[in-house]
């Protein structure tokens, strides 16, 4: 009996990383399924936002719901999640060496702008949202601008936490000036084919660059592959799509938020008070949450219009997902255990 425990724990650990090019598969045979759809329809099923919820347990979705009228192809503008695709952008281009390093001053990237504070401001700063900037403009007239005009945005002090969608849209403009290709054209080389993302729509504006901060357009399935990705150690199947320690450089706590729901900040990933875990967060609530100890990635689409103010509706979803589902998983790796 020892050895069986063993050879399964051994499987569990060494088990081949799903290719995330393919599509997912379902176990409807969880253990803990009849309880966990229980606690769905409970919590999350009556939220009148809520479009769709998905959990990926293992490798395979244990739960899929759809609300309100949509369905797995419906298609939606993921928000700021996209944030944490163009990390992952960015991450790949370190790996290539198309980047020196996070810590390189971003005046590397813009050589034909005479702005001084570029020399102070590095990429890592543009990563966690500490670039000293406020923000100037709103959605979405952020990436219509020049990067100049993003460039002399007011300046205060960079290291400081301040959430700034026209900087961090930057970042699209720092991948476009080092490798010559928009965010879309480097994901489609890059990422989307091995997480079987086929021609997304994601608006752009100046010079065709698509937004860095937001408007990348996808179903749930796809848009949880992200996550699923990172909890592999950035591996689809054989490939290791980004390195394992982007991966975690990208999740580790950088700077305190002051957010008491969510009080840490990676490069443009959420990381919440429960250790180990991290979160990419959308607006109106769009998420994905991945809590690699309990090989658990939860996805989330909701209405970015109401009826409930969109705010309150993140805020109380994303406390379901962590004080309600997120349990029933931890009671699933003891009892598997």
């Amino acid at each position: 009996m020892r050895i069986i425990i063993v050879l399964i724990v051994i499987v569990k650990i060494y088990a081949q990383p799903l290719d995330l090019s393919q599509d997912w598969n379902t176990n409807a045979d969880f253990i803990f399924s009849n309880e966990l759809e229980e606690v769905i329809s409970t919590n999350i099923s009556v939220l009148p936002n809520i479009l769709g919820l998905i959990i990926i347990h293992n490798n395979e979705i244990v739960s899929e719901n759809y609300y309100n009228g949509s369905n797995e192809d419906d298609i939606y503008n993921i928000w700021s999640v996209t944030k944490s695709y163009v990390s992952t952008l960015i991450g790949q281009a370190y790996d290539i060496e198309f980047i020196s390093s996070p810590n390189v001053s971003i005046s590397n990237f813009f050589p034909n702008s005479n702005i001084n504070q570029l020399e102070m401001i590095t990429l890592h700063n543009l990563l966690t949202m500490s670039s000293g900037y406020t923000d100037n403009y709103w959605y979405p007239n952020w990436f219509a601008q020049t990067p100049d005009n993003l460039l002399s945005m007011p300046y205060i002090n960079p290291g400081i936490f301040y959430y700034n969608n026209s900087a961090c849209h930057l970042n699209s403009h720092i991948l476009y000036n080092i490798s010559g290709l928009t965010p879309i054209e480097f994901a489609n080389i890059h990422l989307f084919p091995y997480l079987g993302i086929e021609n997304p729509i994601w608006y752009s504006g100046y010079s065709g660059i698509n937004d860095g901060s937001a408007s990348l357009n996808l179903n749930l399935r796809d848009m949880v592959k992200l996550g699923q990705l990172f909890n592999q150690n950035g591996v689809s199947g054989n490939t290791q799509v980004i390195s394992s320690d982007w991966v975690s450089t990208a999740t580790t706590r950088h700077l305190e938020t002051g957010y008491n729901e969510i009080p840490g900040y990676g490069y443009l990933w959420w990381i919440p008070e429960m250790e180990g875990t991290y979160l990419a967060y959308g607006y109106g609530g769009q998420f994905i949450a991945v809590i690699p100890d309990y090989d658990l990635v939860i996805g989330s689409h909701s209405t970015d219009y109401g009826p409930v103010d969109v705010n309150y509706h993140a805020i109380n979803l994303l406390g379901i997902i962590y004080s309600e589902l997120i349990p029933m998983f931890q009671k699933s790796d003891i009892n598997n255990n």
